[in-house]
């Protein structure tokens, strides 16, 4: 029923970030101050599903297509880099779960309160046992730990003498774990410059058993035949990333958009509203952006046409996709600290949204 009503809610993801702007934007303060997201913006992300954009329909999740979910993620992005990572990063576990048998996906993602976060670093150990794996370890960078009701982590999976187990690549085995809240311990070090809401602190978890069923290896089969579930994994998590950086640069751009009207001249000559060598860099700048984000969604565009069709993704779509979101990522951190420069003293401002793009760029 849980599922059936949060359906009901969420027909369009764009429109929902788009909602949530002035909230997260009203929050960005105390976001920044506690270091993770503020109350305000997790109720609106949980009442919206902006974190359950790859959970199966089926489960009351959006199943969006790649390119909408870019599209939310650049909007959120816009208002709060940190918003968006966070909405992004939940969707790994939700990608993930296609290695997962159809009753434990449901145990783990039918609940629309339920948030995630994750690790893909393999710093744990799994200790093999009788009908699962004994984890321990320690992983950094947990982005909204805090948050999180269910952590996915990679682990190194060991036998009983604690040797590594080889896979048949002959490369240790890996795979990850799905731990609940309470069987892990958050550890305070998240103290950073950039992104400084995802409160990506470190976590450890001492000896704590998994069934074999709540763990899977990227090897394993998928389980789950939907066209979402068939976009090629880095591929599609990287065009997310860039779709952040993005969003942040638009800000950037807005941003010196409105100091050029506001800003009063203190020195002789022209304001930055009247300097010809500003208004080409601005439209270089966002004709730049456009063209980027053009790339991107083409190339995630024409990856999901192929995996719609059940068609092989090959290796030049690969590689199109790959070169979209590094281009797309390496234009917006040029774009932010042209912006960044041209705006003077004001971008020293921690109230001036240019300081926080320049950081979390």
């Amino acid at each position: 029923m849980a599922g059936e009503k949060f359906m009901t809610l969420l027909q369009d993801p764009l429109s929902a970030a788009q909602t949530l702007r002035a909230t997260i934007q009203g929050a960005r303060k105390e976001t920044e101050e506690t270091r993770r997201l503020a109350p305000q913006v997790v109720k609106g992300l949980i009442a919206t599903g902006l974190c359950r954009l790859a959970v199966p329909a089926t489960l009351g999740g959006h199943e969006t297509e790649p390119v909408v979910a870019l599209k939310v993620y650049e909007e959120l992005a816009a208002a709060e880099a940190s918003v968006a990572w966070i909405a992004w990063n939940n969707a790994l576990p939700c990608l993930f779960s296609c290695h997962l048998a159809d009753s434990v996906r449901a145990e783990l993602f039918s609940d629309a309160t339920i948030l995630f976060a994750n690790s893909t670093r393999p710093s744990g150990r799994a200790l093999a046992v009788e009908g699962g794996f004994r984890v321990s370890g320690q992983w950094a960078l947990v982005s909204g730990c805090e948050l999180a009701d269910w952590i996915p982590l990679m682990c190194v999976v060991t036998e009983g003498t604690e040797s590594n187990r080889q896979a048949s690549s002959g490369a240790p085995e890996m795979r990850m774990a799905y731990l609940p809240k309470g069987s892990y311990r958050i550890l305070d070090t998240w103290h950073v410059g950039g992104l400084r809401g995802t409160g990506s602190h470190d976590m450890v978890v001492e000896d704590i058993f998994v069934p074999t069923e709540r763990t899977f290896s990227f090897m394993d089969p998928k389980l789950l035949n939907r066209t979402l579930y068939r976009m090629p994994l880095g591929a599609t998590l990287a065009a997310g990333g860039a779709a952040i950086c993005l969003g942040i640069a638009q800000t950037a751009i807005d941003t010196l958009l409105d100091l050029a009207v506001s800003k009063g001249q203190v020195d002789a000559g022209s304001g930055l509203r009247d300097r010809a060598a500003i208004q080409m860099m601005v439209a270089e700048a966002g004709a730049a952006i456009d063209a980027s984000r053009l790339l991107l969604h083409a190339a995630i565009d024409d990856l999901w046409t192929t995996c719609n069709q059940e068609m092989p993704v090959t290796d030049r779509q690969r590689v199109r996709m790959w070169a979209g979101a590094f281009h797309a990522a390496k234009v917006a951190k040029e774009v932010v600290t042209a912006m960044y420069e041209a705006a003077g003293a004001s971008a020293l401002y921690v109230d001036c949204p240019l300081e926080r793009a320049h950081r979390d760029i």
